[in-house]
Order: C-alpha cells, then sequence, then structure tokens
C-alpha cells in the first residue's frame, strides 16, 4: 500500500469530479442536439453509446495492464525485493492486457471507419467526451506518477513510501511504467483531438474546453500548493535560525524533504499549467469557461487567500499585544511568521497574474467585466465582515455567561477581540473600496448599471444567504431559548448555547436592511418591472393576413408574435405578387398600428415593399 499525501489526493479526486461533470455536460448537450431537426447520417447515438463506452473500458484495462506488467518487470530488475514476489502481479497485468487489447482495437476501429467517413460521427458529443475523459483520466496519472518519480529523483527520503508496490523507502517502478503508458495514451488521444478540432460544434468545443480549464485550475492549485509549501519551509526555517523556535507542521516529514516533496508538486504542477493555460487554450479568448476559471482564480484563489493570509498575521499580532498570547513571544510567532507570508505571497502573486489577464482580454467590454471584479470583491470584503459581527456575537455572549458562571464556555475575550479587530481590518475597507466603485458605476449610468445581471446576482445572492442565515440562526437560537424554559434549566449555560446560532443570526440582522435598501432602489430600474408597469392590455382584434401560400404562415405565426394574438390567413390568388418575406421592423410597424387603430378589424396584404394595412370598419 501506500499513503497519499493529502494535496495531490485532493487534485485527484478533483479530476474526478471536473469528469463526472464532463460526462452530465454532454448528456445535457446530446438532449440538446436530439432536439434539432438536422439529419443524423452517422452510425446513430445508440450505437455511439456503446462503441464508445466499451473502447473506452478496452483501453483502460489495455493502459492498467501494460502499467503493472512494465512496472512489475522494472520491480524485479531495480526493486529491493528483486525477483521474489512478481508472479500475482505479472498476471494480473497480463489478463487486464491480454482482453483489454482486443477489445479496443475492434472497437476503436469502427469507430474510425465511421468518423472517417461522415461528419455527423467525427464531431459526435460521445466521440469528444470519450477522447477528452481519455486525456483527463491519463493527465491526472502522469501528473501523480511525474510528482512521484521527481520526488524520488531528488532524494526524498519518504518519497517511495508514497509509490504503489514501495516498501520501506525501497525502488518503486510504478512511477516510471505510469509516465511510459499512460503518456502514450495521452500522446495519442491528444493528437486525435488536434487533428479534429478545426471542425467541432459548439457541444464538442465545449467539452474541450472544460478539459483545457478543468486541467489548467487543477494544476495550477498544484503549482500554488506546492510554492506555498515552500516559502513556508524556508521562512520557517529561517525564523527558526532566528529565534530557535521551529513552526509547527506534521511530523511525517523533515523539513528537507517537505521542501522536496514541495518542489516536485510545483514542478509538475508549472508544466502541465504552462502547456494549458499557455499554450493549448491561450488562443480561445471568448469562453465562458476561460472567464470563470480567470475570475475563480483571481478572486476565489487570490484576493480571498490573501485577505486571509493578512488576516491570520493580523490576528497573531493582536493576541500578541491584547496579551492573549499562552506562550513565548517567540514561539507565538512561529507559525503565523511561517505561513502568513507564504500564503499572502502566493495568493497575491496569483490574483495579480489573472487580474491582468482578465484587463488583457476584456476588449470591448472592459466596464462589464469591471462590473463583476468589483462586485465578486466586494462580496469578500463583506464575507470578513460577516465574520467579524459572527465574533462579536460568539464572544460577547460566552464572556458574558462565564461571568455569570457558566462552565465549559472555553471563551477568551481577548482572544475574541483580536479576531473581531482583525477581519474587521481586513474585510471592511476592502468592501468599502469595491462597493463605491460599484456606486460609482451605478451613478454614471443607472438604468445600465442597477439593472446588469451581475449587480442582481449580489443583491439576491447576499439576501438569499443573509435570509437563510437569520432563519436558520433565529430557529436554532429559539430551540435553546425554549428548550431550557420548558427543561427549568435556564442559566448562564444558556448564553453560551445561544453563542453560536447568534454568530449566524447576528451578521445576517446586521447586512440584510441595508442590501434590502439597495435591491428595493434597484428595482426601479428593472426593465422587466418597467415594462409591466407601462404596458396597456391588448385587446384582441380581428386580423386577417393575406399572402402567397409558402409564406403565409410564418408571417402569421411573426405576427401573432408582434400582436399577442391570433390572426388568421388568406391565400392570395395570384401568387406572384406576394413574393417578399418582409422584415422584422415591417413586421412590427405593422403589429404598432393594428394595436393603435380604433378599428376592431384589419387586412394585413403582404406586398412587394412590406406590408399594407386595411382598415374594415
Amino acid at each position: 500500500m501506500y499513503i497519499m499525501p493529502e494535496g495531490v489526493f485532493v487534485i485527484i479526486w478533483f479530476v474526478f469530479l471536473a469528469l463526472v461533470g464532463a460526462g452530465v455536460y454532454a448528456v445535457f448537450a446530446w438532449r440538446n442536439m436530439e432536439r434539432r431537426d438536422d439529419p443524423d447520417p452517422g452510425i446513430g447515438t445508440p450505437r455511439r453509446v456503446y462503441f464508445y463506452f466499451a473502447a473506452f473500458v478496452g483501453l483502460m484495462m489495455t493502459a492498467s495492464g501494460a502499467t503493472i506488467i512494465i512496472s512489475t518487470i522494472l520491480d524485479s530488475l531495480f526493486g529491493a525485493n528483486g525477483a521474489d514476489d512478481y508472479t500475482t502481479s505479472l498476471a494480473s497485468g497480463l489478463s487486464l492486457a491480454v482482453v483489454g487489447i482486443p477489445a479496443w482495437l475492434f472497437h476503436w476501429r469502427f469507430v474510425q471507419r465511421a468518423a472517417a467517413r461522415t461528419a455527423a460521427d467525427r464531431r459526435s458529443v460521445f466521440r469528444n467526451l470519450y477522447i477528452y475523459t481519455a486525456l483527463g483520466v491519463s493527465l491526472s496519472l502522469i501528473g501523480f506518477s511525474a510528482f512521484l518519480a521527481i520526488e524520488y529523483a531528488l532524494g526524498a527520503s519518504a518519497a517511495m513510501d508514497l509509490s504503489l508496490g514501495a516498501d520501506g523507502g525501497g525502488f518503486s517502478g510504478f512511477p516510471w511504467a505510469a509516465l511510459a503508458v499512460w503518456g502514450a495514451v495521452w500522446g495519442f488521444h491528444w493528437r486525435t483531438a488536434s487533428a479534429e478540432s478545426a471542425g467541432m460544434s459548439a457541444e464538442t468545443l465545449a467539452i474541450r474546453r472544460m478539459y483545457l480549464y478543468l486541467a489548467s485550475a487543477a494544476f495550477a492549485a498544484m503549482l500554488a500548493m506546492g510554492a506555498f509549501t515552500l516559502a513556508r519551509v524556508g521562512i520557517g526555517e529561517g525564523y527558526q535560525a532566528a529565534f530557535g523556535v521551529p513552526p509547527d507542521r506534521d511530523e511525517y516529514f523533515s523539513q528537507s524533504d517537505e521542501a522536496l516533496t514541495a518542489l516536485a508538486a510545483a514542478l509538475v504542477g508549472c508544466a502541465a499549467w504552462a502547456a494549458h493555460w499557455l499554450m493549448f487554450a491561450a488562443g480561445d479568448r471568448r469562453s465562458v469557461l476561460r472567464w470563470a476559471h480567470i475570475l475563480i482564480a483571481a478572486l476565489g484563489g487570490g484576493a480571498a487567500l490573501a485577505l486571509a493570509g493578512a488576516a491570520y498575521a493580523l490576528y497573531a499580532v493582536l493576541r500578541w499585544a491584547v496579551g492573549a498570547a499562552d506562550a513565548s513571544s517567540a514561539q507565538h510567532f512561529a507559525s503565523p511568521t511561517a505561513i502568513a507570508p507564504a500564503m499572502t505571497a502566493v495568493a497575491a502573486a496569483i490574483w495579480l497574474y489573472h487580474r491582468k489577464r482578465m484587463w488583457a482580454e476584456a476588449g470591448d467590454s472592459p466596464r462589464g467585466i469591471a462590473r463583476i471584479y468589483a462586485l465578486a470583491l466586494a462580496a469578500i470584503g463583506l464575507f470578513f465582515i460577516a465574520l467579524s459581527v459572527a465574533g462579536v456575537a460568539d464572544t460577547a455572549l460566552r464572556a458574558l455567561g462565564e461571568s455569570l458562571g457558566a462552565d465549559g464556555g472555553g471563551s477568551d475575550f481577548r482572544d475574541g477581540a483580536a479576531y473581531i479587530l482583525s477581519t474587521l481590518a481586513v474585510g471592511f475597507p476592502v468592501w468599502w473600496f469595491a462597493w463605491r466603485r460599484a456606486r460609482a458605476f451605478a451613478s454614471e449610468d443607472p438604468q445600465t448599471e442597477r439593472a446588469a445581471p451581475a449587480r442582481k446576482v449580489y443583491t439576491l445572492g447576499i439576501l438569499c444567504l443573509g435570509m437563510l442565515a437569520l432563519t436558520g440562526g433565529s430557529s436554532a437560537a429559539l430551540f435553546v431559548i425554549l428548550r431550557d424554559l420548558l427543561g427549568a434549566d435556564v442559566s448562564a449555560n444558556t448564553l453560551v448555547d445561544l453563542a453560536l446560532p447568534m454568530s449566524y443570526g447576528l451578521p445576517a440582522a446586521v447586512i440584510l436592511p441595508y442590501h434590502w435598501i439597495v435591491y428595493r432602489q434597484d428595482r426601479a430600474f428593472y426593465p422587466e418591472d418597467a415594462d409591466a408597469g407601462d404596458a396597456a392590455p391588448i385587446a384582441p382584434k380581428e386580423v386577417i393576413l393575406a399572402a402567397s401560400p409558402d409564406l403565409a404562415d410564418d408571417l402569421a405565426a411573426a405576427l401573432e408574435a408582434n400582436l399577442g394574438y391570433p390572426v388568421r390567413t388568406l391565400n392570395a390568388a395570384d401568387s406572384q405578387t406576394f413574393v417578399d418575406a418582409p422584415d422584422a421592423e415591417a413586421l412590427a410597424n405593422a403589429a404598432r398600428a393594428i394595436a393603435e387603430s380604433d378599428s376592431r378589424r384589419a387586412l394585413v396584404i403582404a406586398e412587394r415593399g412590406g406590408l399594407r394595412v386595411i382598415w374594415r370598419d
């Protein structure tokens, strides 16, 4: 068995979730394609499902078997155990490969011939789902194997404890076998995907983008994790050398092993991220997934973590300043000194890089990007403010309860004060700066800004989350009060028990009223509300449309859409007279003329140059 590092496990789990998401998206894309009227000259959906699924199973069996075979051979040649125990592994690998190779070859050759015959099979959602799922699985195993191989090459003493087949730090052939086999699988399928990328449909292009951006995000996270650990270990060792107090760390790793492991993760993450983000996805500038990647990385992976690091550093300083530290100054600042600067530096680098990409790719819509950025940053600042207000409720109730004789409160008023001030000092300036900018946008162009979807998401999202917190906290607080009242057990402990529910309810009670006012002010600028208030009910009239037989039905449907009630048709005897299909403007003008007239009946004639409306008294 092997022990998987927590960070690598998270990355592999993320890739697994990404593949599941790709499958769900493909199902929805397939359902959308089924609604189209386009003929499908290919092999058809049922056969595609079978052949690509069978090909994928055969591919996984073949690659897994080849990996086991090569790994077993390498272990027998170079491993610490020699050739003592490889029979079972070799039999396992051969059984997988012998069954998997013909299964994959048969099904893959069939779908390849189908793709060569028709464009429908080449652009099939299931074909692209197969290709990019194979790329995702192979890429995740390549990343994991490269991490183990580089870690072993760097000489980390615990490296081979993490490898399949290793026993107590010995050589393992698994990383090298997996790199060779899954690297070949990735290369083969990437070459196939690249050859067919020119004629992709919207659905299949979305699957390709999903692979590119989720792979970029996963390996960017791996790079950031490695860089953070390297910075933390480096700063911690410097602090230890200066004060003789090491920062807290997991006992499993020594400092040198931890640094080597982080370096291996950073190298693998950097290489894979650069390949996918800087090379493969470089020309894709208008994708929604790309913008989601940029915004989430800039704000979630960058701004939020940078502010969290700053808040942690400030919290440590304030705890020491108010006398809440329970150790010497050198010991107290050991962990914050190592963690906070490393987290802030790495997160700030992520923030600044993606912020630069954001403005570089904004193109002709910088205001829309600036609006989303300001509102998202305001939401992050508001989150830290909510943490501060929650700290007020929790600290005050626990301190009050303990002063009245409650037991088990576990509160330190000074520690709570440091937490409240640190989160407020970080969150309030960020929220104020970002929200002030959003308000400036609204002052410059209120009609556009106050009705913008991003602003609606911001206000309604805060109201929704706030109401959940308020109702949940209120319900839990009422439960505590009723429980103690009905049980005749009201005491100082009741205040301590109320600390948690009140820490949810109080932030919502503070934040909700202001944002409800903002929402009500914005409502006046919502187009749908203005239309609903200004539009008068339309009285149905008797309308007859005279047009050539080939245009009558389509024109009647378009005119009905403008009027809002049915239109009768009359086929013209002289089809040569009624040959032109009026444009949208002519239809809108005719509908307006009918609606504004006093007559209850109208005849609409489609003729050269537009529509002619004749009133019938």
